[in-house]
């Protein structure tokens, strides 16, 4: 939509998640910006998607916004395994990368959320000229396949993103990839979030740390909680709230993902009254 002004654009590739559990497996729509683009039609937020998908996506009817499909090539699949109590991701298909050309409209914010490699540097640097804001799920920067085909984290500074930090107003990081960054390297160019599960999130800047406490929720599957994590600090900012409140409406957002399977139904009523 050329000429367009919105308030977020979210440029990720949707997926088919395959969750192998106790009971069976479980086939549902994936992919980050799926996650994102409900809390943001939720809560009433005008925002498109950039995503790319094969031919054989299997969720039209369950995205507003469509991928650009590319003839002849597959949707990434991720398969979830949690049979040894914690999850091992592994990729049975990989789409095709967004590229800088894929971006056509302006936002206020920009959230890039790939979830296998398809957000390239040169699409995160045109996002930075398209959007007044950038947020980045560390993810979308780290994130590699071993031998056997399982996901693993790449350190950031032997990724061609370690130079692009000073294009985004927010990096958001697990634990787990907050292990493959230089912490006090990445805080003094970027803001830092850090999602910690239920010990919430720590917000990390140049000048100070913040500690904001989780809500408290019956966890039913983890998948997709970073991403409307991410999806509510954006809305924070958008808002022009504070790091620390971004950080509270991020923490309820991203606990109401782990207490459904696959992308959640919000209940916007259930909001604490302070982050109305």
């Amino acid at each position: 939509m050329p000429g367009t002004t919105l308030d977020a654009l979210v440029v990720g590739n949707y997926c088919h998640d395959v969750l192998v559990q106790e009971t069976g497996e479980v086939h549902t729509l994936g992919g980050s910006a799926a996650y994102i683009s409900n809390v943001f039609e939720a809560v009433g937020v005008s925002h498109t998607v950039v995503a790319v998908a094969g031919e054989d996506f299997a969720y039209a009817d369950r995205v507003r916004h469509p991928p650009r499909i590319v003839p002849g090539t597959r949707t990434t699949c991720f398969r979830a395994d949690f049979h040894e109590g914690t999850r091992v991701l592994r990729v049975d298909a990989r789409a095709e990368p967004i590229r800088s050309e894929d971006i056509s409209c302006d936002a206020r914010v920009a959230i890039a959320c790939g979830v296998m490699g398809e957000v390239l540097p040169e699409t995160l640097v045109a996002l930075s000229r398209r959007a007044h804001h950038v947020i980045a799920d560390t993810q979308s920067l780290l994130r590699a396949l071993d031998a056997e085909g399982r996901v693993q984290n790449v350190p950031l500074a032997r990724t061609p993103f370690a130079d692009l930090l000073g294009h985004l107003h927010v990096l958001k990081a697990s634990e787990e990839e907050a292990r493959a960054l230089d912490l006090d390297a990445v805080r003094a160019r970027t803001c830092l979030v850090i999602t910690r599960g239920e010990r919430g999130c720590s917000v990390l800047t140049a000048d100070a740390t913040l500690e904001v406490p989780s809500v408290r929720v019956e966890e039913v599957d983890p998948t997709g909680a970073g991403d409307c994590h991410l999806a509510g600090f954006a809305l924070g900012l958008l808002r022009g709230w504070s790091l620390a409140r971004c950080a509270e409406l991020a923490n309820w957002f991203g606990a109401q993902a782990v207490t459904q399977v696959g992308v959640p139904r919000l209940d916007l009523t259930r909001l604490p009254p302070e982050l109305r």
